[in-house]
């Protein structure tokens, strides 16, 4: 069901689109109902965001760079929420964060996605990124909402160019909030420059794709002036067989059956090595047969995953700190073009023996699915006494506030 006219609100189509947008929204908040039932604030959520707003004035530190890049979205958030009591602060940072985990759904389903590929595949590949194990660390947070914020404006590059005026509208403000949000308009940027020389030559798609260039500029100055100082340093530890564990364990098998760990010895490199062999043949295919939107997908996915392995976040050695289950943000993309090639696979334009391994990896992703669905709760660390106890204090008192994952705290002054 596709809409006649994007303006047309009241047709049947909108109604549709509504009704899918809610259940995207109760699938994610399914899969970890305390976000919105017991909402906390998590890690840099509040440690930084929220923490650095409240002391300091958001003004102030709206544009200043984390890690070495611009991280507007929680900025804006933290700014938002200076408006609200403490205690409804993190329930504020959730609804947002679950927003834009969802927006790309919403807009995969649009009207402007209608050549691509059917409905019902579009449906398809719209719960399976919902649904999508092995993505504990990406849902329903503010800090790695950055991840589905990218995965959005690589959609509004790859979509059918805005003709209205309030598509435009979305399409800037989402490509502008993306490049001003993560460091992924640096690896956008040559993908976009190849969907307006090699397909759409137009002058909104040249438009979004200068956005996206003034956006990495400035994400890449960002990074020049404070991205040695903020980011962890230590030696990566990098090796082939590593690379394929990394790939086979995190990426590929990870999107099917969830997290695993595939023992780190010698009698097992050859299952580590022959599933990352698969995961890439797959990948190869779907970029050797596919239409053009599915290869620069898989394009984008791969330079993300690229410059996580040159410049991850975590402890020396990286590579094999990045084998633990907080460095699941880094395989986000990279899993959904794994599945998207596979959903790609199993039609009907392809031979037989090709759709049939696609369906087999795809029936095997119902057990990663049910076997992650439900993601644990946050530890109840009590965020309403405190915010009543914050309340309470004298101005210029101070309160430390325990946050998730336990071991992490937030100072807040009284202002």
């Amino acid at each position: 069901m596709e809409p006649t006219k994007e303006s047309n609100t009241r047709s049947p189509a909108f109604w549709f689109h509504v009704l899918v947008f809610v259940l995207a929204v109760l699938v994610v908040i399914s899969r970890r109902p305390d976000a919105v039932t017991n909402p906390q604030f998590w890690a840099e959520d509040g440690l930084l965001w929220f923490a650095q707003a409240h002391n300091l004035g958001w003004w102030r530190v709206l544009f200043q760079p984390e890690t070495g890049y611009f991280c507007t979205l929680p900025r804006l958030t933290a700014a938002l929420a200076q408006l609200l009591p403490l205690a409804a602060a993190p329930l504020l940072f959730n609804l947002v964060a679950i927003l834009f985990q969802v927006l790309p759904v919403s807009f995969f389903l649009s009207s402007r996605f209608a050549s691509l590929a059917s409905l019902r595949s579009r449906l398809l590949l719209g719960f399976l990124y919902l649904a999508l194990p092995n993505s504990f660390e990406v849902n329903a947070n503010v800090t790695n909402a950055q991840w589905h914020l990218a995965l959005l404006a690589c959609l509004v590059v790859l979509a059918e160019p805005a003709r209205s005026l309030g598509w435009r509208c979305f399409d800037f403000v989402m490509m502008v909030l993306s490049a001003l949000t993560g460091p992924f308009a640096i690896m956008l940027l040559p993908v976009a420059g190849i969907a307006w020389g090699w397909r759409r030559r137009t002058k909104w798609t040249l438009t979004l794709l200068l956005t996206l260039a003034a956006g990495a500029l400035l994400q890449v100055s960002a990074f020049l002036r404070t991205g040695s100082a903020a980011r962890m340093q230590g030696s990566l530890g990098a090796n082939p067989i590593l690379f394929a564990k990394i790939l086979s364990s995190q990426v590929f098998l990870a999107a099917l059956i969830g997290k695993n760990n595939l023992p780190y010895r010698h009698s097992y490199i050859i299952y580590t090595v022959l599933i990352a062999i698969a995961g890439i043949a797959v990948l190869i295919y779907a970029l050797l047969r596919a239409r053009w939107e599915l290869k620069l997908f898989i394009v984008f996915a791969s330079l993300v995953l690229t410059a996580a392995l040159l410049h991850p976040m975590a402890h020396a050695p990286q590579w094999l700190e990045l084998l633990s289950a907080w460095g699941v943000r880094y395989w986000l993309l990279p899993m959904l073009a794994f599945v998207s090639a596979l959903v790609w696979m199993a039609g009907n334009h392809n031979p037989r023996a090709v759709r049939f391994i696609a369906v087999a990896a795809l029936l095997l992703m119902s057990v990663g699915i049910v076997r992650e669905w439900r993601y644990p709760g946050f530890a109840d660390l009590q965020f309403g006494i405190y915010a009543r106890q914050f309340s309470d204090l004298p101005k210029g008192s101070s309160l430390t506030i325990p946050l998730n994952p336990q071991g992490w705290s937030m100072t807040l002054v009284k202002r």
